[in-house]
């Protein structure tokens, strides 16, 4: 199928290259396709044309492949704070399987790494300096299920998560938040978005936000200090400019997840650790992290029909962690300890312009778009991924903080030049056909101490798609698109790793009923990462063969009545990686099922209760093992309960109570190489006016 697919995917490129002028689809606030409102609400989202995931401009759920939008309202109904946490309800995502760490997000898109974009910029793979999204300061979540490069360029095989931030609305608007709840949580925040002139044609919005929170290891907690500003300006009816800046301040002691199968998954004459104590250092493991971003999105539309689209971002980062964990046990008390080092800054260069033009021809509509991206990122600083540190007891810790830690020089280099070209060819509005490539120039250089790898990246990647639109909202699609995404290093025999190439098929079923007001979607997919990475007898990573997972997936959003909304989603797995080429396992940490349900109540009448929200929901994550380094122990599998509740005092003021894993379930959430303990119970209260 492969080798069919690529000859025609060139062909239909070069038939659209003939006519490379473009015709952005820039639609209004408030005229946002009808299936970017499925949810369990009816607020109205602004709809982002330049920085959104579907670069068209199009609906991105109307297209042949695997996607969702989580909305700003959904992220406040759960109460989430971090953006792994707001994934846990999604089709085909593993949400925290490490457990709760303050210091990154952790999530799983059918099994892979799955990559991050902010506002339509990709958010370079920079080693050790890791971008952090505030949620708080997102007004949606755009999920891309599955290997797909074309937008991006070098993308995780999982797929992508756009984080689309806050930005100007053209009705004025504000919210004022104080929370609280246990581990000593504290939050304040503010977003206000008003007017400059009388026509609204200029306008500002500011997000802030301090959050404090500990951890439930004892001595780790994290301070949040976070500070965007955006202004966009409607200089014409056709020309729009949007400016985008945040201030992102963390600083606190991290989490220190890292245990043995000794204590954890295998209990003891000790008994099991104790998911409070910290077998790091808190007297001197240490996070602090500030980044800046600032960038535009610009839109024109000529009087020709042409129209041009660009965004640009730049990032900046300083970063220091020290952190300390154990990696190994002597089978009795003492557990083995390592320490990483990170000291450096990162800075990130984006910008994106495309062109896009729509043809008709009778019942026949073409939309092609041609675009050339650009992205330069540099690090520079001190590096240990693994230092030795002194051991601990496992049972009864006591710290010895004070030990030498050093690192190397470590410094970073890439750069990625792409060129893309797709037709969306539509046919009476009942059959659409999308292909689309895209080359890349890739190079990157790196040093970590004495040693310096570096590679360079020619590669063309492949996207396409047919969906067809039948009667009473049923609409079957299939797909297919390849990723890459290159890395720098070395195997044990000094040989320079290649790309990792991801190649997915996916066929699937979208459906849109017309007696009940939601969508429910059906997909198989088929795919696979060759030249994964597996970790070699001397702790080296080796690329010894490939990744593959073929599942299942299936998720609904209904709203049963004006009063009942819900939300239900199943994932089936068969997720295998080589480790060489003679054995195959089951990949550590991904289970063969996942289910999760959402119920959502909204009291209405003229009694006390009118306007009362509750909502509960439950989280299955199936049985997982690690068939490479603890062959013979399983993993259980573990359900948790989350709940919440609403209540509007007045038309301004609201109430809102939020729990996760309400039964505070003490797990085990995976293992591999490392084994790690599942979030805690968290619950906390906030109060909302809004004017």
């Amino acid at each position: 199928m492969k080798t069919q697919l690529k000859p025609l995917i060139l062909m239909m490129a070069c038939i659209s290259s003939t006519t490379l002028i473009a015709h952005t689809n820039a639609y209004a606030d408030d005229e946002l396709p009808s299936k970017t409102k499925q949810d369990n609400d009816s607020v109205t989202l602004p709809t982002i044309v330049v920085g959104a995931a579907q670069k068209t401009g199009d609906s991105l759920l109307d297209q042949p492949l695997s996607a969702n939008i989580i909305t700003e309202q959904k992220i406040k109904d759960d109460g989430t704070k971090k953006l792994d946490a707001a994934l846990r309800y999604e089709a085909g995502v593993l949400s925290q399987p490490y457990g709760l760490d303050n210091k990154s997000q952790w999530f799983k898109i059918r099994g892979f790494d799955a990559s991050q974009t902010l506002d339509g910029t990709a958010l370079a793979p920079n080693g050790f300096f890791l971008w952090e999204p505030e949620i708080y300061g997102l007004e949606r979540l755009e999920v891309v299920k599955g290997s797909n490069s074309f937008n991006y360029g070098a993308t995780g095989s999982g797929g992508n998560v756009n984080l689309v931030s806050k930005r100007p609305t053209k009705t004025p608007q504000g919210e004022f938040n104080l929370s609280a709840g246990n581990l000593d949580q504290r939050e304040a925040s503010a977003d206000y978005s008003g007017l400059l002139n009388e026509d609204g044609s200029l306008r500002y919005r500011v997000v802030g936000l301090y959050r404090q929170a500990d951890s439930l290891m004892d001595g780790a907690y994290m301070k949040h200090y976070y500070f965007a500003p955006s202004f966009a300006w409607d200089i014409s009816d056709k020309t729009n400019l949007t400016v985008l800046t945040s201030y992102l301040k963390k600083d606190g002691v991290p989490t220190s997840g890292f245990l043995p199968i000794w204590g954890t998954l295998i209990n003891t004459p000790h008994g099991t650790i104790n998911p409070k104590d910290n077998l790091g250092e808190p007297d001197t493991d240490r996070l602090k992290l500030e980044q800046v971003s600032a960038g535009y999105e610009f839109s024109h539309e000529f009087d020709n029909g042409l129209s041009f689209a660009q965004n640009f971002r730049f990032g900046h980062m300083n970063n220091y962690l020290t952190s300390t964990f154990v990696y190994g046990s002597d089978n009795d008390r003492i557990g083995k300890r390592g320490y990483s080092l990170t000291d450096g800054t990162s800075d990130t260069y984006s910008i994106d312009n495309r062109l896009i033009k729509e043809f008709n021809a009778g019942i026949f509509t073409s939309k092609i778009m041609a675009g050339i991206d650009y992205q330069k990122n540099k690090t520079d600083g001190v590096n240990n991924g693994f230092g030795s540190a002194p051991d601990i007891d496992l049972f009864n810790p006591v710290h010895t903080p004070n030990f030498a830690r050093t690192g190397d020089i470590y410094t970073q280099d890439t750069k990625q030049l792409g060129f893309y070209l797709s037709n969306q060819m539509n046919w009476n509005d009942l059959v659409e056909v999308n292909v689309g490539v895209r080359h890349d120039k890739a190079e990157g250089e790196s040093q970590q101490g004495a040693t310096h790898d570096s590679y360079k990246v020619n590669h063309t990647s492949y996207n396409t798609g047919v969906i067809y639109h039948a009667p009473y909202g049923i609409s079957p699609y299939i797909s297919y698109s390849t990723s890459f995404r290159p890395l720098t290093g070395q195997d044990a025999n000094g040989r320079g790793y290649k790309p990792y190439e991801g190649e997915q098929y996916e066929i699937g079923l979208k459906y849109k009923p017309t007696w009940i007001d939601g969508d429910i979607t059906l997909a198989y997919f088929d795919l696979k990462e060759k030249n994964a990475l597996v970790a070699d007898s001397s702790n080296i990573s080796a690329q010894v063969g490939k990744r593959t997972n073929k599942g299942v997936e299936l998720q609904a959003n209904l709203n049963v009545t004006d009063n009942l909304s819900t939300q239900f989603a199943y994932t089936h797995n068969n997720s295998k990686q080589d480790l060489s080429t003679t054995s195959t396992i089951r990949t550590p940490a991904i289970p063969n099922d996942q289910f999760s349900a959402k119920l959502q109540y909204l009291f209405l009448g003229n009694h006390p209760l009118d306007g009362l929200r509750i909502g509960a929901g439950v989280r299955y994550v199936g049985s997982t093992d690690d068939q490479q380094y603890y062959a013979g122990y399983k993993v259980d599998s573990y359900t948790l309960v989350d709940a919440m509740a609403s209540y509007p005092l007045n038309e301004q003021l609201n109430i809102q109570l939020n729990a996760t894993n309400l039964t505070n379930k003490q797990y085990v959430s995976s293992c591999s190489f490392y084994c790690y303990y599942g979030t805690s119970r968290s619950v906390d209260m906030r109060v909302t006016y809004k004017w």
